[in-house]
């Protein structure tokens, strides 16, 4: 089962110096928006969205284990859902859930905690027992619709008939798209803020993290590469912590994750991680 994240190559064109002068809340509000996924016809787009990414463009899941082309898992129950839709179409075009702490016996584990926490540092390891568990959430499944930017390349079918006249502002969706990873986050932020989330776990490509801090963001805890579906490396971070590196090195970045400030996480708890001290 794979759970960490299949974001496609998000744009080999970028030019880094154009993204740090560029202001990425507007550019990327001017194209898409974030939904959470709320209801079931929601979840169900993100379900068809991870079964194109995770079982047809990268195939790490057998799409006959799906017969309704909707990839889901045991841990979907216990997890909050989002979409980046395209706002000319409405199209789904990325996904991610937040894979919670369930209330029940035997639900207190994350998909990556088995095979990749204990390869990280003692620090991180600290980190992570030091924190209840209730406020840690695993960033799973984010997911890149391929389909959609070969939409954005495309204006006419075969037979001269366009199908794609709505995507007519394909240009500024493709300066749009080096940038979805971000609303991701974003998606990530709001979800975090509804569950009372103070802590993200994660189990990312090493490119993807030197993306993802090209644009100021910056995990407190980053384990060695392990092989995990592929060479990936597992991360931990306090949100709030994160959101203020954000602020401090890329504000437009920040803008974007947090709606301009309407979205903050909640700090953590000082007097349990004093007593969790006290005990060791």
């Amino acid at each position: 089962m794979h759970t960490g994240f299949a974001l496609q190559q998000e744009s080999e064109n970028t030019n880094s110096q154009q993204s740090e002068e560029e202001d990425v809340s507007t550019i990327f509000n001017s194209v898409f928006n974030v939904q959470l996924a709320t209801s079931k016809e929601a979840i169900n787009e993100v379900f068809e969205v991870r079964y194109q990414v995770y079982c047809i463009d990268r195939p790490f899941e057998d799409p006959d284990c799906f017969v309704d082309k909707r990839e889901h898992d045991a841990y979907d129950p216990r997890s909050a859902h989002a979409l980046i839709r395209h706002r000319i179409t409405g199209d789904s075009v990325a996904a991610v859930r937040l894979v919670m702490s369930g209330n029940e016996a035997g639900q207190a584990d994350f998909p990556m905690e088995a095979h990749c926490v204990h390869q990280m540092s003692r620090d991180a390891k600290s980190a992570i027992a030091g924190t209840p568990r209730n406020k840690i959430a695993e960033i799973s499944r984010m997911a890149v619709s391929r389909e959609f930017r070969r939409r954005l390349n495309e204006d006419e079918t075969p037979s001269g008939i366009s199908d794609f006249v709505s995507y007519s502002d394909s240009e500024n969706g493709k300066r749009a798209m080096p940038y979805i990873s971000l609303g991701l986050f974003a998606a990530i932020l709001q979800m975090s803020v509804k569950h009372g989330i103070t802590h993200w776990m994660a189990v990312m490509e090493p490119a993807l993290l030197r993306r993802l801090k090209q644009f100021g963001v910056e995990f407190d805890h980053v384990g060695p590469v392990v092989e995990y579906h592929g060479r990936r490396r597992p991360a931990f971070t306090e949100a709030a912590s994160l959101l203020e590196g954000i602020r401090k090195r890329r504000p437009d970045v920040w803008s974007l994750i947090t709606d301009a400030g309407r979205y903050l996480p909640a700090q953590p708890d000082t007097d349990f991680i004093a007593k969790r001290k006290e005990v060791a």
